[in-house]
């Protein structure tokens, strides 16, 4: 009866690598899914970032026009609207209220969705303080 080898009792290396075999694949398939919920959240978030801050650009102008350059409500709304044609938000709604000292500009609208039914209404306010001369 042959004696057992005590270095070869302990695993090598080689042995180590054979019994992890499937491993990777096995962490690729459980976290694939992971990354790609993260990256369509992150491209989510942007989208309705970026149509946030086009109302917020087209409120703020469309109260410039109208405190500083005394153009009518009328005519900004006009302008916030075909500013905000060619951005793939939806349902778009401008209103102007003001008075003597201040103009606020309200856009609501439906910021857009990577998958249907993602869409997330916006609200934005702009208020511009109307300039005038004090004789």
């Amino acid at each position: 009866m042959p004696l057992s080898d005590p270095a070869r009792s302990q695993p090598t290396i080689a042995d180590r690598l054979r019994d992890d075999r499937g491993a990777t694949s096995l962490a690729v398939a459980v976290l694939a899914p992971v990354f790609v919920v993260l990256l369509f959240a992150a491209v989510q978030a942007t989208l309705w970032g970026h149509a946030r801050t086009e109302a917020r650009v087209a409120a703020r102008d469309a109260a410039a026009q109208v405190a500083r350059f005394d153009a009518s409500p009328g005519d900004a709304v006009a302008s916030a609207q075909a500013r905000l044609a060619d951005s793939p938000m939806s349902g778009v709604n401008v209103s102007i209220a003001g008075g003597r000292e201040l103009v606020v500009v309200t856009i609501t609208a439906s910021a857009p969705g990577i998958i249907i039914g993602t869409s997330r209404p916006i609200s934005v306010t702009e208020a511009v303080p109307v300039e005038r001369i004090i004789p």
